[in-house]
């Protein structure tokens, strides 16, 4: 497996299924990709969230590719996740885990991304240790999107429901029960 900016559902539900999960990060950098981008619902439907990249260190290795911090776009993150889910049932339980996370000024995109995946991997309490693997080199082929059932969204009276966006939907409405559900999209 890959390791995404925060990770869709099905990555997730596929991650949190596997007997020994292992992250592999030697590969190139494709931009545009679940590498440096995730999707949160917000009242106006998805909303792409993308961490910025120094474009020089784009075409290489993704344990190369450095995070541009010349505009503020972590406020950004922050107030767009805020205001997706200030009103969801489990909001307050992770935001003050995950708010350092998103705020740290990590030199790297790959280490920014094990930062929060593995903040993540703590918040659903797996008992299984989570490797990244760094030294076996892989093609990097973005996970095909998958369909996933349908749980109570903070929008849900005005739209339908949006499935695979990022997992902090899920934990962020399900909360506890995240783990549940996400082991229960691969049976």
């Amino acid at each position: 497996m890959f390791l995404p900016c925060i990770g869709s559902i099905g990555y997730w539900g596929s991650l949190v299924t596997e007997s020994k999960p292992v992250i592999t990060t030697l590969h190139t950098f494709q931009k545009q990709s679940s590498l440096s981008q995730c999707e949160i619902v917000t009242a106006n439907g998805r909303l792409k969230i993308s961490v910025p990249t120094i474009k020089q260190t784009r075409k290489g290795a993704y344990s190369e590719v450095e995070i541009d911090y010349t505009d503020k776009w972590q406020i950004e993150w922050w107030r767009g996740i805020e205001n997706a889910y200030k009103k969801s049932p489990f909001f307050l339980y992770y935001d003050y885990k995950l708010k350092p996370k998103i705020f740290a000024n990590e030199k790297y995109l790959l280490d920014y991304n094990v930062a929060i995946v593995s903040t993540l991997w703590d918040i659903l309490k797996m008992e299984m240790p989570l490797e990244i693997n760094k030294g076996t080199a892989v093609y990097f082929k973005e996970m095909e999107a998958c369909s996933t059932p349908a749980y109570p969204q903070v929008f849900d009276s005005k739209m339908p429901f949006c499935e695979n966006v990022c997992i902090l939907d899920a934990l962020f409405n399900l909360g506890p029960e995240t783990l549940d559900y996400l082991l229960s999209i691969n049976k």
